[in-house]
């Protein structure tokens, strides 16, 4: 189980126990002339429920029957809707533990993509342009595949920068200023691998860097 995942399982249990502290604190104030529901304490109920909230848009996204069910079924602070989130904090903690969430998958994705982001920023500053500006075409290459499988796009094994930007494009995931801008960087990437290093500067590759970091992070 990788570190992302066990830290949302971390958070889960945290919230499943702060959602328990909040069903402990249920009391009634019925009176002689007036019943009145069982209810808990308020302010830490409004905590526990925009922390779940919260973290379950995160995790799941926001189309996601856990965060559907939360909203509507976590509104007051009532025993029942604190017994109907601990319910689905409950599932989704069992989910993760499992790995059944292919957002989670995404989350890892993106833990990775910003440890090989983070090499090549270091390869750049040790003057290790042209290694760096492979790098980075690597990091476009498997960024831009992860975002057609996304939109359901077909990606074969022998698809490359080229191709598969011209498929994103195609299909309108981004217009065609981002897609020159793509093959820009994919002309960078190709002249480092064919040992064509006078073709492009530190500069270039500083730029490619930063844009391609930018691009990704709004798109995955």
């Amino acid at each position: 189980m990788n570190s992302t995942t066990e830290k949302l399982i971390e958070r889960a249990s945290q919230l499943l126990t702060k959602g328990q502290s909040v069903a402990s604190t249920r009391f009634n104030d019925s009176s002689e002339n007036v019943i009145a529901p069982d209810e808990v304490n308020s302010p830490l109920f409004h905590e526990w429920k925009n922390n779940s909230q919260n973290f379950i848009l995160l995790v799941c996204g926001e189309s996601s029957p856990y965060y559907k069910n939360f909203v509507e079924g976590v509104k007051s602070a009532r025993p029942s809707d604190v017994d109907h989130g601990i319910g689905i904090l409950k599932a989704l903690r069992e989910d993760l533990e499992l790995g059944y969430l292919t957002r989670v998958r995404d989350l890892v994705s993106a833990e990775i993509f910003t440890d090989f982001i983070e090499m090549a920023q270091h390869l750049l500053e040790n003057s290790y342009k042209d290694s760096a500006a492979s790098l980075v075409g690597a990091v476009l290459e498997n960024g831009l595949r992860q975002i057609a499988q996304k939109n359901n796009i077909d990606v074969k094994s022998g698809d490359d920068i080229g191709s598969l930007n011209t498929k994103l494009a195609d299909k309108e995931i981004y217009n065609r200023l981002l897609q020159k801008q793509v093959q820009a960087w994919k002309a960078i990437r190709d002249s480092a691998d064919h040992g064509k290093f006078e073709d492009y500067k530190t500069e270039d590759v500083k730029a490619m860097l930063e844009g391609v970091q930018r691009f990704l992070t709004e798109n995955l």
